[in-house]
């Protein structure tokens, strides 16, 4: 019989450049292996959760939104620098030129010197930047902890938990703390992050009192249960897990041991994870030149930086069962124990976490309407206003398509969502600043008559249910452009307005172009630069997606792929030029998170922020905007919030893959 396994511990390639798989691929790779659940925990954003949970329903998995942070602190004293290794000082002297001699280790009785490579070290005169991560191991950065929500109230808490530490960081650098983490646990639970997490770190060094302190501290922190067994309590109602995991290095056996013995001392749960880095096991070549193009190196120079093993790749509940943990002639009776505890803890655990996004609901911010009105009444009042002012005269034909709309309106629920469009408008026009609706919008009668649109739909013969119609399940799109000459006092009305809480910025996913992939995964094997710019400007396309095509086609890009002697694409029918586009197309080599973009002109308005957690932190811009000193600060909830589309504004950028030349770092 099979044994039912939840992955809590996953990276997509949202987890830029440190995933090698799309959503998509772990999710369907999850229902082949029967997995009962799993959880996407990305490295410290919450990017890919509508996509991942869009996916696990279409694959029929159980989605179990977390994330995994990399705190700046440790959880008990650390003045050994166990935890979190020595920073380096600020440099007082000029950087000397030449390749710079490892220091050795004196020689004694008669033995030779030990050559000792010197790994760089992050800053620690001045805040972390992304620059300075290339380079850096794991080893050297912070010790790693996976949240994961058990509810509606954990999500808003992780929400505004990646929102602060952005705020308090540096760009593509959030400062995640003990302080901060303490004030967001409503509806989270905490995994102990592996053999990064402060536990494993303390263990593997020795110090096994100061992961006792650790795990105490955060079993105190998110609360704790009685093990399996006692009182009758379930092992998932804890709120701190010590996760064991086993990638079959030389010293995996002993840490799961050790674990398991800390946490029988505790009284703590453990669960069994594999830290999944992609979905199959052939993936493990991407993933390395991912890791390749993140630290600036190639495949040859990587060292250190890459991942030890080859195991982190989606497992089955009975591959995990058959690691040496899992078994009572290769560990000690306790440690097999508490392996098996573990593998069904994870199915305890993923049972126990539903958050239901509400894909569904709509949730707008709320418009003020006058005293006696509601939303729809006002808006009907303003609608019939207007058609009196641009319909001369007011014939049957207008008052049936404006009745007709209305009501679709109404039972739409989308009043307050023409209101606020017209609101922009009537701003616009008030204070003179050129302003026009495109789009579907100008099918619609309602918007015709609200100024938000200037065709007339009748004459022009429009259809209105190519906008709105009630059998339609997406959100109805206005797109209002504004003169980017006075963008900026849209941008402060709809602050003053609205509230710096309830406005934000849009993001977008930057992917990797055709041409920008194929010279990072160049440069990243190895090949000359000129050689690998050749190849790229080879490429006809800019579009990821047309690369297949390219190489199926004779001449230009396949050209570079084909063995001496070999014919034209129509004699190389199933060669190995249509082998390389099948891997490429099936690896994804051109579609790789690449960075994320603060898309230009998007605004995303929120309803209450405080009570609800859906709202978002305003930034530095905002407040300097305002003149407001700080805003109070909430989450951010992507779903179902309003996009107001205003041309022109300004375009926020985080590149994640840094091009400061390794010299100036």
């Amino acid at each position: 019989m099979a044994r039912t396994y939840a992955e809590l511990h996953s990276h997509s390639n949202f987890s830029f450049l440190h995933g090698a798989s799309p959503v998509e691929d772990m999710t369907s790779r999850a229902a082949e292996l029967g997995l009962a659940g799993l959880a996407v925990t990305d490295h410290d954003g919450l990017y890919g959760v509508v996509r991942f949970a869009t996916a696990a329903e279409a694959a029929g998995i159980r989605p179990i939104i977390g994330i995994e942070i990399e705190l700046q602190d440790a959880a008990a004293p650390d003045p050994g620098g166990i935890v979190l290794p020595a920073r380096r000082p600020i440099r007082r002297t000029a950087r000397k030129r030449g390749p710079a001699l490892p220091p050795s280790v004196a020689a004694f009785e008669g033995l030779p010197a030990r050559p000792s490579a010197e790994r760089p070290r992050l800053p620690g005169h001045r805040a972390i930047v992304k620059e300075d991560l290339r380079g850096i191991g794991e080893r050297q950065r912070g010790p790693h902890l996976v949240l994961l929500a058990r509810d509606a109230t954990g999500y808003r808490s992780l929400c505004r938990l990646v929102s602060r530490a952005n705020l308090d960081g540096t760009k593509r650098v959030p400062r995640f703390t003990h302080e901060l983490l303490a004030k967001h646990t409503e509806g989270l639970l905490a995994l102990s992050g592996g053999r990064q997490g402060e536990v494993a770190r303390r263990l593997l060094v020795g110090d096994r009192e100061g992961a006792r302190a650790a795990a105490e501290h955060h079993a105190a922190l998110f609360g704790r249960a009685a093990a399996s067994g006692a009182r009758g309590d379930s092992p998932a109602s804890a709120g701190f897990f010590i996760e064991l995991s086993h990638h079959l290095l030389p010293d995996d056996d002993w840490l799961v041991a050790e674990q398991a013995a800390l946490a029988e001392e505790l009284g703590l749960p453990m669960v069994v994870t594999n830290d999944v880095h992609y979905a199959k096991p052939e993936d493990r070549e991407l993933h390395d030149v991912l890791t390749s193009i993140f630290h600036g190196r190639t495949l040859d120079t990587l060292g250190p930086l890459r991942r030890p093993d080859s195991e982190s790749y989606l497992k089955s509940g009975d591959e995990l069962a058959a690691l040496p943990p899992g078994s009572v002639a290769e560990s000690d009776a306790r440690t097999a124990r508490a392996w098996a505890e573990g593998l069904a803890t994870s199915v305890e655990l993923a049972a126990s976490c539903t958050v239901d996004l509400g894909f569904e609901q709509y949730r707008f911010p709320g418009f003020p309407v006058p005293k006696s009105e509601t939303p729809f009444s006002y808006l009907s009042t303003l609608c019939w206003e207007g058609a009196r002012r641009r319909y001369h005269p007011l014939t049957a034909e207008v008052m049936k398509r404006l009745a007709h709309e209305l009501g679709v309106i109404e039972r739409a629920g989308l009043a307050e969502f023409f209101l606020i469009c017209w609101d922009l408008m009537r701003f616009a026009k008030e204070q003179g600043i050129p302003a026009q609706g495109r789009g579907s919008a100008t099918s619609s009668i309602v918007s015709y008559t609200l100024g938000i649109s200037r065709v007339e739909p009748i004459q022009h013969n429009l259809l209105f249910e190519r906008f709105i119609n009630e059998g339609r399940t997406t959100y109805p799109d206005v797109d209002i452009d504004f003169s980017s000459e006075r963008r900026e006092e849209v941008i402060q009305y709809i602050y003053n307005r609205y509230g710096p809480e309830h406005t934000g910025m849009v993001c977008n996913l930057v992917t990797y172009r055709a041409r920008s992939a194929v010279r990072e995964v160049g440069v990243a094997l190895g090949f000359p630069r000129p050689l690998v710019d050749r190849v790229a400007k080879a490429l006809e396309t800019y579009d990821s997606v047309m690369v297949r095509r390219d190489l199926e086609a004779d001449g230009g890009f396949a050209e570079f792929f084909r063995r001496p002697g070999e014919g034209g694409a129509a004699d190389r029918s199933g060669d190995a030029v249509l082998a390389a586009a099948a891997e490429a197309a099936s690896h994804g080599l051109v579609d790789g998170m690449g960075q994320l973009n603060h898309e230009r002109g998007g605004r995303v308005r929120t309803r209450g922020a405080a009570e609800r957690g859906d709202g978002r932190l305003a930034r530095a811009e905002d407040a300097r905007r305002l003149a407001i000193p700080g805003a109070a600060p909430d989450g951010v909830d992507p779903v179902g919030a309003e996009l107001i589309d205003s041309l022109g504004q300004v375009n926020k950028r985080m590149p994640l893959v840094g091009k400061v030349p390794p010299w100036k770092q």
